[in-house]
């Protein structure tokens, strides 16, 4: 069942139950008013006879040839001619017989006849004849101790009837104001449960899979909240949606792209291989093939070494411990020394000495792969331009205290909310090729190169950066990259 259909069924049973009891006994008053009206009357008719009879039987009782007896029946008929109105009628007894009845052709039950009252008190009753509604009231008057008895039977038909029109007006009453009512609540129902419907459309829609449908629902009431609160959850929910579309697609990115560059090595070690296997070559031509083996094969095992860090990285826990920085930055240094220096490139380095919290091994993969990375492009800058054979990478750690009303650089970088803070950047900067605005975004994506034939030839794979990238979120650290064609370019690392 709807939800206007309950509210409108509830609505109809309250108030069909209110109005009931209320008129019922309102009009139970009404009613009792009414017949005690009645009831007063015909005692005060019955009184008043009462008293007319008991005065004219004195002349009778004073009067020695008189009989009650015979008495009774004339002085019954000249107040029954006189007195009575057209709803009344007179009844005598003596002696427990009737022997004046104002109407010869009615009668009175025999067990009113019966009654006598005592102590001035009269007895009453109502009944229901063919002819109608009728009170009788009783009253005794004692003579010469002998019991007159006095009835009147007043008809009071007319009020039953108007009781009985007003209970059927009231009936009438009650089923017009619940058709109403009803019908008014059916409407307001329907006003009020009109948002909760669209609000259902818009679910439906939205479990159907139009996850940029949203609630137009505004109002100040639970149901605008429950439609704004709809509105956040799908906004969540197409936010994680997106968010999942985007690792499915790097997923099948990232398998397209190292199907791709793990087919480059393949391709020239069994090409090589296989003019080993079947040519005989000459010494010099063999040892040349073989190397090209090595070089490819040495790719692929550093390829597969940084799959395998980027995937540990992605799905285990990090242990950390204290890391010095200067010993870190030292340890980096005579790593990448040999390299640099055989390269024809000047490396200048300097480091204050702070504690970090990490893993030292990780870090110095950081910066051993962002050296070398200067180095190579270093080298393409030298190779460009024979002339300037100088060059230098600069390898440094500083420790910096961050002012929100200074270093506003800074500021942006970190996000930093502090008054004040202390933090600790590690800068790689050389003098190379520099990169293009639209590749620094990209430079960390998996397999991304900026300069694919020279990566290659330097025996990269594209995930040297990604693998950067991971390492320094794991460490809660920043990547800024400031970089110049031609000119350089500036890796800044922020703990």
């Amino acid at each position: 069942m709807k939800f206007r259909y309950k509210v409108l069924l509830v609505n109809i049973i309250i108030i069909a139950i209110t109005l009931s009891v209320s008129g019922y006994f309102i009009m139970s008053r009404q009613n009792r008013l009414m017949m005690d009206a009645e009831i007063k009357n015909a005692v005060t008719e019955n009184n008043l006879l009462e008293s007319v009879i008991e005065y004219s039987l004195l002349d009778v009782i004073n009067d020695p040839q008189s009989t009650v007896s015979d008495a009774l029946p004339d002085i019954a008929d000249r107040i029954s001619a006189g007195m009575l109105s057209t709803t009344t009628e007179l009844f005598v007894g003596y002696e427990s017989e009737l022997i004046y009845s104002s109407n010869i052709e009615d009668t009175i039950p025999k067990n009113v006849l019966k009654q006598t009252s005592s102590n001035g008190r009269k007895n009453y009753q109502i009944t229901e004849e063919k002819k109608g509604s009728f009170v009788y009231v009783v009253s005794s008057v004692y003579v010469e101790e002998k019991a007159i008895t006095i009835i009147t039977k007043r008809n009071i038909t007319d009020t039953r009837t108007i009781i009985t029109y007003n209970i059927y007006v009231f009936r009438i009453f009650i089923i017009v104001i619940l058709m109403i009512s009803g019908l008014i609540v059916y409407v307001l129902s329907l006003l009020l449960t009109r948002p909760l419907e669209k609000l259902n459309r818009v679910t439906d829609e939205f479990a159907e899979g139009n996850f940029d449908t949203r609630s137009r629902v505004r109002s100040r009431d639970e149901v605008g909240l429950l439609s704004e609160k709809f509105n956040h959850m799908a906004d969540s929910v197409e936010g994680h949606i997106d968010e999942l579309n985007d690792m499915l697609h790097r997923r099948d990115q990232f398998v397209a792209d190292f199907t791709h560059e793990i087919k480059t090595p393949m391709t020239t070690i069994i090409g090589y291989a296989d003019t080993i296997r079947s040519v005989e070559l000459p010494r010099e031509t063999e040892v040349k093939a073989a190397n090209y083996i090595f070089s490819e094969g040495k790719r692929l095992e550093q390829m597969s070494q940084h799959l395998f860090d980027l995937i540990y990285l992605k799905d285990g826990e990090i242990p950390k411990q204290p890391v010095n920085t200067q010993a870190l930055g030292d340890s980096v240094v005579e790593t990448v020394l040999p390299s640099i220096e055989g390269a024809g490139i000047t490396l200048e380095s300097e480091f204050d000495s702070e504690t970090l919290v990490g893993d030292a091994s990780l870090l110095k993969t950081v910066f051993i792969n962002l050296l070398d990375n200067a180095r190579k492009a270093t080298v393409a800058a030298k190779e460009s331009d024979a002339k300037d054979d100088s060059k230098i990478i600069r390898f440094t750690g500083r420790k910096i205290t961050f002012h929100p009303d200074k270093d506003d650089e800074i500021s942006k970088k970190n996000k930093s909310s502090d008054s004040s803070s202390e933090w600790y950047q590690f800068v790689v900067e050389d003098q190379g090729i520099g990169i293009a605005e639209e590749d620094i975004d990209r430079i960390c994506d998996e397999f991304y190169m900026v300069d694919k034939s020279r990566s290659r030839r330097e025996g990269g794979a594209g995930l040297g950066m990604s693998l950067v990238a991971a390492i320094l979120k794991e460490h809660g650290a920043d990547l800024s990259i400031e970089s110049e064609l031609g000119v350089g370019t500036k890796m800044i690392v922020t703990f």
